[in-house]
């Protein structure tokens, strides 16, 4: 591997928000050259602070197994929402590429749209039987901890959503205990099919971190996180305003494309960096994990 190739990696792990803007001002093919050349977590990190019209083009320039590596390495929702503004055809493709379980999930959230909580929400979420003793309910959550956050949710033999706890109260209940005796039985949720303007409104986030999303059958799909109904909010507003910023920014990102090659012009640019640039504040992480007796953090 050159010594270019590892200087551009390092600089992509460190500074993923200089070369998603970097990535913006690149014709497709060149970003998905420079998307190509990156570790699949650096990769994935400078798609989420990518543009998503510009992020969604350049995935789908990337072969087909290469593509599906990456969209596999995203958060699902950033998945989903790059799959919707991609023509049916790559779509499928890059599907055919990923784990039948993730195919499945974003396959459900690509037909809600990027407008309604069906494809806003985070199919990770646990939801686990609601038979179960709290012990197994730990033990399940410690092998799949990918999701786990505030909320287990809970689940008859038909997936059907039967109820809730949050993560203090599970950690406090007796390993013997049965789970549901530490339920919570009417859970506040969303339809699948509720639109943006339903989920800002809905008077549950004063109460919760999250809530579960259920199709018109009550089967649990999965969950909304407040800090996607914040994006939401801020979504509507814009909206209300004028053009949105995705528009714009996806209008300046093609009128400002580069004709040369993506990777030659990103190497130079790294090792145009002389200077260290100005301290700046740390990005608050977008997603925390609840810490689970037994290892788990």
């Amino acid at each position: 591997m050159s010594a270019e190739l590892l200087l551009i990696r390092a600089f992509a792990a460190s500074h993923p928000e200089e070369v998603a803007r970097f990535v913006e001002r690149l014709p497709p093919e060149g970003a998905a050259d420079v998307l190509g050349a990156l570790e699949l977590e650096s990769a994935a990190q400078v798609l989420a602070r990518t543009v998503p019209l510009v992020a969604a083009a350049a995935l789908s320039r990337l072969e087909t197994k290469p593509g599906g590596e990456l969209l596999e390495a995203c958060h699902p929702t950033l998945a989903a929402d790059m799959l919707f503004r991609m023509d049916r055809a790559t779509r499928a493709r890059l599907l055919d590429a990923v784990s039948p379980s993730l195919a499945e999930d974003l396959k459900r959230m690509t037909e809600f749209g990027p407008r309604r909580a069906g494809g806003r929400l985070d199919p990770r979420a646990p939801a686990l039987p609601e038979t179960l003793l709290v012990a197994e309910v730990f033990e399940r959550l410690r092998a799949h901890p990918a999701g786990v956050m505030h909320y287990v949710y809970a689940i008859d033999a038909e997936r059907r959503l039967t109820g809730v706890v949050n993560m203090r109260e599970l950690m406090l209940a007796r390993p013997e205990a049965p789970f549901t005796t530490i339920l919570s039985r009417e859970p506040e949720f969303l339809y699948a099919q509720d639109p943006l303007e339903v989920i800002a409104r809905h008077a549950g986030w004063k109460r919760n971190h999250a809530l579960p999303v259920i199709d018109r059958d009550r089967r649990f799909l999965g969950a909304l996180r407040y800090s996607t109904f914040r994006a939401i909010e801020t979504e509507l507003g814009q909206a209300a305003a004028g053009p949105s910023a995705d528009q714009t920014a996806s209008a300046l990102a093609e009128l400002c494309a580069l004709g040369a090659s993506a990777m030659t012009r990103f190497i130079g640019a790294t090792l145009a960096l002389d200077a260290p640039e100005p301290e700046r504040a740390e990005s608050p992480p977008s997603m925390r994990r609840s810490v689970i007796p037994g290892g788990f953090t």
